[in-house]
């Protein structure tokens, strides 16, 4: 069981990173694009350190796979990043990782042949549900009110809005979800330090396609420094070097265990998320305050209930 070890710490890593990325996109960095390019270059000095110690060539076909991996992996960063740009850190999160686990076991069904099991149904009609209660916009008010104000009056029975962050959430999973079924191929047929590089290689390589456009450039190059937080350089390469571990551990995990099980295990980075935000919201409101009430605590502990058991069922069917 080493690799579920290494997998809970590279989610505790990534939930850090997570965080601190919210922070930095609320003021430092407001292009997602030009985040997602120093998320990337500063990912692909791995590589640097990995070729001495060997890269196989993996053949044409293992080659677009690979590059196709890094790069489904960087449009779901990108959308991410714009996701954390408009939407709470906390409730993003388990938005994007329950719908990613849909698509990883849709995609292992439809082509690894995997047949579903009565608990992997009811799996997945809990992460359904999570993911929708947690998407839903009960106004200032919360679940509890909006339940108090609506049941039992049929006039102007009006219902909750669906989040518009879903519809920017959504092509984050699938891209996430795209990405973790080929890396599972690609170290199914390469060694894992040389799969690794070739999938870096294809995230770097998408991240600077939008490098052609002037304005991405411009704010590249013209990257305003907040005069408010002169240590954001340092919160950006802390968070980076966190979930630079954590992306590494996550990647071995998968290398050496089941995709579907790693991916599973996703739902404990929620908790760190929620956690790290509830902290920061009332003790550093400078830098990460989101809007938190009993309420909307309650709808979003409920609706990380529902992904987490969900996850659970999953995790205990593949054991």
């Amino acid at each position: 069981m080493f690799w579920l070890h290494i997998t809970l710490i590279a989610y505790f890593l990534n939930a850090i990173a997570v965080v601190t990325d919210k922070t930095l996109l609320r003021r430092a960095i407001k292009n997602p694009f030009v985040y997602t390019f120093y998320v990337a270059t500063l990912g692909s000095i791995l590589v640097v350190f990995i070729f001495p110690l060997g890269i196989i060539w993996p053949g044409w076909s293992q080659f677009l796979i690979s590059i196709s991996a890094g790069g489904a992996f960087s449009i779901g960063l990108f959308f991410l990043y714009l996701g954390l740009k408009k939407e709470d850190a906390s409730r993003l999160a388990p938005m994007v990782g329950g719908l990613v686990s849909i698509f990883v076991f849709i995609s292992a069904i439809l082509f690894l042949d995997e047949e579903l099991s009565g608990n992997q149904i009811l799996a997945f009609i809990l992460i359904i549900i999570g993911t929708f209660l947690i998407a839903l916009d009960f106004q200032e008010h919360g679940l509890w009110s909006w339940l108090k104000k609506k049941i039992g009056t049929a006039k102007n029975l009006a219902l909750p809005k669906i989040r518009k962050t879903l519809l920017i959430a959504l092509p984050a999973a699938l891209f996430f979800g795209l990405s973790y079924i080929l890396t599972k191929d690609v170290y199914n047929h390469q060694p894992f330090l040389s799969g690794f590089a070739w999938t870096r290689l294809g995230v770097l390589v998408v991240a600077l396609l939008p490098m052609l456009f002037a304005k991405n450039r411009y704010d590249l190059r013209h990257q305003k420094k907040d005069t408010n937080d002169s240590k954001a350089k340092y919160r950006f390469l802390f968070g980076q070097a966190c979930g630079g571990i954590g992306a590494v551990s996550i990647q071995y995990a998968i290398s050496i265990a089941s995709v579907s099980l790693v991916q599973a295990l996703q739902g404990t980075q929620y908790a760190f998320v929620f956690l790290a935000v509830l902290l920061l919201t009332y003790n550093h409101p400078k830098l990460l305050r989101e809007k938190i009430s009993v309420q909307i605590m309650i709808q979003k502990i409920i609706a990380v209930m529902f992904i987490a058991l969900g996850i659970w069922l999953i995790a205990d069917n593949l054991a």
